[in-house]
């Protein structure tokens, strides 16, 4: 991995697309970061999946017939690698795919970045014109320090639930995922 170069146009392909010679990295996890990146892919960006050994959280999350699928669908056509970005070669190796990147996009919960030593003061002096793309729940609201956002909770938060279940009934969650497929096209526009 790290004689890996991606000049402009190489390994593209033929795609085109508004964003096409742009590189993405995508340390996205479930369904906000890689949803993004999938628009972006779509958009003819050249997407690189970085996961952790054990895959990402999507791939071991559910099980039975259609385990997997969302994965597919929201990965497809991307590149991808697996980086353990607690041990320093592995970090070292995500701060040289930077070098050749446009854009890093990640929704961990916050802090997590900067734990790992990839945060933004990290990413800006390895490589300053570099775009970081963070999605997170919350935003930085100090009302909210130390909350993790995932899909359902933020349907609960945000009054969702009450528009769907029954009238005698608790709320229910909405089917979809819809605060994280919400997030993730908030995110390419960003």
């Amino acid at each position: 991995m790290t004689n890996t170069h991606l000049e402009s146009g190489e390994g593209h392909g033929t795609r085109e697309g508004a964003l096409a010679g742009i590189v993405v990295l995508d340390l996205g996890q479930v369904y906000a970061g890689p949803y993004c990146t999938h628009l972006l892919r779509a958009l003819g960006a050249t997407v690189i999946k970085i996961e952790p050994f054990d895959g990402e959280p999507i791939r071991w999350r559910s099980s039975g017939a259609t385990s997997g699928q969302a994965f597919l669908m929201l990965n497809a056509g991307k590149q991808g690698v697996r980086l353990d970005l607690k041990k320093a070669q592995g970090k070292q190796l995500f701060l040289d795919l930077v070098q050749q990147a446009d854009v890093v996009v990640e929704n961990f919960a916050p802090g997590v970045m900067d734990r790992l030593g990839i945060g933004w003061d990290v990413l800006h002096a390895s490589k300053p014109e570099v775009i970081l793309a963070s999605g997170r729940a919350y935003g930085n609201h100090p009302a909210a320090e130390g909350m993790r956002g995932m899909d359902v909770t933020v349907q609960a938060m945000s009054g969702v639930v009450t528009t769907t279940g029954f009238p005698d009934g608790a709320p229910v969650k909405a089917g979809p995922a819809v605060v994280d497929f919400a997030a993730g096209s908030h995110l390419t526009s960003a």
